[in-house]
């Protein structure tokens, strides 16, 4: 089986130049090529080679995005109650026409509700009460973090119907190209399980090929960070809102988590922004840059991207759309308003809310493309990519 494998693999490449074969296969979905890792051990090497998957990655985000949204529970078989991870992969082409991905991820272990944060670089987070479990849906690696004394302060008076997903960031440093996962824990938590929804110590998790990684402590956490504000990846760092009760100051709105550094920073914010309720904003990404949505009173959704030069951060408004008579403004109208919103490379703007998603063009109104099913959970902007998690493989029910 070897020898044939070799001799296939010859014939393919026989003729062929090298780079040529390797531009190819840079353009190619993750599906087949994890398929194709199986080719030759040439292929194999070069499929998991770390430049290999950084071109690919970057060859993906040229392509229109999706959005995941996800959901976790319990199934009744004939044996016994099966918890399950339930996903719904989502993608609009330029007909404005949506296809769905429906996946299982059934016997997740341990027992545990989970959350997904939002991806980066293909990779998902999701956190339960206790567990974090990071998964990458192309690839269908998955891997469970150790829990150490630190991390299990945070949960351990924890209500089974609390939303964790947000005690957590996720991100790459772009200087040692490792993913880490950044935690937020409250060493004086009540014992009465009551949540202060802000966390003074901070955790960082570096997510290598070491079995034996750990969570390490960075130390105090100099502001009062909004657990329930939805943090936001971009450019090797994290970023999150304070609280608005905790951290009253009107011009610290936004903080920023340097990935490499492990340094905390204030980040100025739109002038705008500076008398806005911090429940009606949320952080997200567009063009590679972080961006701050605001939902107002007189239903429009505003945009602004974050641009740095030399050191100095300016905030351009990039959109202000009118949401009147629109049942976007039902998903978004609300106390703790999440969505995620990611732009098509033809400038179409996609949000997904509630049970909508919904597309707008500049100089255009908002239109429903399709009703999807309303699950539990956040939506993410997601793309797919070969980036590994140095885990295993996950027991997979697709739909």
């Amino acid at each position: 089986m070897t020898c044939t494998k070799s001799k296939r693999s010859r014939r393919i490449d026989r003729g062929v130049p090298h780079d040529l074969i390797v531009n190819i296969l840079e353009k190619l979905p993750v599906k087949s090529l994890v398929r194709f890792k199986r080719v030759s051990k040439l292929w194999f090497r070069l499929i998991i080679d770390p430049g290999f998957i950084d071109r690919h990655l970057s060859n993906r985000r040229n392509k229109d995005p999706g959005f995941v949204k996800a959901s976790t529970g319990f199934v009744d078989s004939e044996i016994r109650y099966r918890k399950y991870i339930f996903m719904d992969s989502m993608v609009v082409n330029r007909d404005n026409a949506i296809f769905h991905s429906y996946t299982w991820l059934v016997d997740v272990p341990p027992d545990d509700r989970y959350d997904m944060m939002n991806s980066c670089d293909g990779i998902l987070c999701f956190q339960g009460n206790i567990n974090i479990c990071v998964y990458n849906p192309a690839t269908k690696e998955y891997r469970f973090l150790p829990s150490g004394m630190n991390t299990s302060i945070l949960f351990i008076n924890a209500s089974p119907w609390c939303r964790s997903d947000q005690r957590l960031g996720f991100g790459r440093d772009l200087v040692t190209k490792r993913h880490k996962i950044v935690m937020f824990s409250d060493p004086f938590q009540s014992k009465t399980g009551q949540d202060h929804l802000h966390h003074d110590v901070c955790l960082v998790f570096n997510l290598d090929p070491n079995p034996n990684s750990c969570w390490r402590t960075v130390g105090a956490v100099p502001y009062k960070i909004n657990a329930y504000s939805r943090s936001a990846y971009s450019s090797g760092a994290i970023y999150w809102l304070t609280h608005e009760n905790l951290h009253p100051n009107k011009s610290e709105v936004i903080i920023m988590f340097d990935l490499h550094t492990e340094k905390f920073q204030l980040i100025p914010h739109p002038n705008h922004c500076s008398n806005k309720k911090r429940s009606t904003l949320q952080l997200g990404t567009l063009r590679e840059c972080l961006c701050l949505a605001y939902l107002g009173p007189n239903h429009q959704l505003t945009i602004w991207i974050m641009q740095q030069q030399q050191q100095k951060i300016t905030w351009d408004e990039v959109y202000c759309i009118q949401l009147w008579r629109n049942e976007l403004q039902d998903d978004l109208f609300r106390r703790d308003p999440r969505y995620a919103f990611a732009e098509n490379k033809d400038g179409t703007l996609l949000i997904c809310a509630g049970d909508g998603f919904y597309y707008y063009k500049q100089n255009n109104e908002i239109r429903c493309v399709s009703h999807i099913l309303r699950q539990c959970g956040v939506p993410t902007a997601f793309t797919e990519s070969l980036v590994p998690i140095y885990g295993r493989s996950l027991s997979i029910e697709a739909i």
